[in-house]
C-alpha cells in the first residue's frame, strides 16, 4: 500500500526532464540533486517534494533515457510509487529494480490529492473516494519492488 499526495505531471515526460544531464555533470551529490528534479517541466517540483509523495504522470511516461540514475535520484527523494496512464517499457522496469511501483492506470487527480495505491487489490483511491483499477504486477516483479529493488531482493533470496 502507498499513501502520498500527487505530484502531477503531463505527458512525455522524459528521463532528461526527470534530471538534466547537466545537474549531473555539475558533480552534486544525490541529496543536492533532489531540488532540481523536473526542472523542464516544473521548477517548483523538485525543491517541494516530499517523501511519500506520488508522482502522477500522463502518457509515455519516462520515455527517452531510462537510465537508472533517474531512479535513485527518485529514491533519495523518497517517491516509492510512480503512477502514469502508460510508461516507457525501460523506464518502468528500471523502477522495479531500483524498488519503486510503477502503476500504469488511466486515473484523473490534480496536484496535493491524497492517493492510496492498494497493489493487493489493484485499486488507486484519490481523496478517498474515486477508485481506478490496474493490471497488478506479477507477483515475482510485486515482491522485488516491496523489498527494495532487484539486488536487495537477489541477496535477500539468493537469486530470482
Amino acid at each position: 500500500m502507498f499513501k502520498g499526495r500527487a505530484r502531477i505531471l503531463g505527458d512525455n515526460i522524459s528521463g532528461d526532464y526527470i534530471i538534466s544531464k547537466e545537474y549531473i555533470r555539475a558533480g552534486y551529490s544525490l541529496d543536492e540533486m533532489v531540488k532540481f528534479l523536473f526542472q523542464v517541466p516544473r521548477p517548483d517540483l523538485g525543491p517541494t517534494l516530499k517523501p511519500g509523495d506520488i508522482i502522477v504522470g500522463g502518457r509515455n511516461f519516462g520515455c527517452g533515457s531510462s537510465r537508472e540514475f533517474v531512479m535513485l535520484l527518485l529514491k533519495e527523494a523518497k517517491i516509492d510509487c510512480v503512477i502514469a496512464k502508460s510508461f516507457a517499457r525501460g523506464f518502468f522496469r528500471a523502477c522495479i529494480n531500483q524498488g519503486i511501483m510503477p502503476v500504469e492506470c488511466e486515473m484523473e487527480a490534480v496536484e496535493y490529492d491524497e492517493i492510496c495505491v492498494d497493489t493487493q487489490a489493484g485499486t488507486v483511491k484519490v481523496n478517498g473516494q474515486r477508485e481506478y483499477g490496474f493490471q497488478k504486477l506479477p507477483v515475482l516483479m510485486d515482491r522485488i519492488v516491496l523489498e527494495g529493488g532487484l539486488i536487495p531482493y537477489y541477496v535477500k533470496h539468493q537469486g530470482l
